[in-house]
């Protein structure tokens, strides 16, 4: 029973209208567990920061992904937040966070490959055991906090409970100058923490471009 509800939810598709900054997007053909690529407006110094030391020039410095999730008539995100930890925000909500070009919201809809499909349901009940937990500061894997993309990698597991996300080698120095991040620096002193530069983990721009998921959408 428990399968035959959640491979139905797989199969719903949605058609959101929403009205932001005077313009109507359609948002159609979501399906549970998709990821939302986003390029986030805020112009806090961690998300500047994310954007610099995960990007190049020429590619889109997706800083935030979360799970697309439904629930009964509503569509919700799960993610991770540095504000309240892992919690799970409206669609429309989650939205307004993008950045937007020419009146878009800079955000691309992932989709894992249909031989990973199956992984779907668990993967949102994982990542939906998880709210409440804290953000993941440290940027560690292990220690049951857990930031953006670190939630998904550790939501989609396979049938042995491993990550089918492989693992990064994390840099927090600019990717046009070479030199570590100011911010950085500061943060990680700040946890009397040294910076987990080349360590195991993961960021949203190198998970959009793995060859497990689809790019099924760009809404800009």
């Amino acid at each position: 029973m428990f399968l035959k509800k959640y491979f139905s939810l797989l199969s719903w598709s949605v058609i959101i209208i929403l009205q932001a900054c005077n313009t109507t997007h359609n948002y159609d053909e979501l399906k549970e567990g998709d990821l939302l690529f986003i390029v986030g407006k805020s112009k806090s110094e961690q998300t500047s920061a994310i954007k610099r030391s995960t990007s190049q020039k020429e590619e889109v410095p997706y800083s935030h992904v979360g799970i697309v999730k439904f629930d009964k008539k509503d569509v919700y995100v799960i993610e991770a937040t540095p504000s309240d930890g892992i919690i799970q925000t409206l669609l429309y909500e989650f939205i307004q966070k993008a950045e937007k070009r020419k009146g878009r919201p800079l955000i691309a809809v992932g989709r894992v490959k249909p031989e990973f499909q199956y992984i779907v349901p668990l993967a949102v009940e994982n990542a939906g055991d998880l709210l409440g937990r804290p953000y993941d500061y440290a940027y560690e894997e292990g220690n049951d906090a857990y930031y953006c993309s670190e939630l998904v990698r550790f939501s989609y597991l396979d049938s042995l409970r491993n990550p089918i996300f492989p693992a990064v080698s994390m840099t927090f120095k600019n990717k046009e100058t070479g030199e570590t991040e100011a911010y950085w620096e500061k943060h990680f002193a700040g946890l009397q923490l040294e910076i987990p530069e080349g360590k195991s983990g993961t960021n949203p721009v190198d998970m959009s471009k793995s060859p497990i998921i689809d790019i099924v959408h760009k809404y800009y």
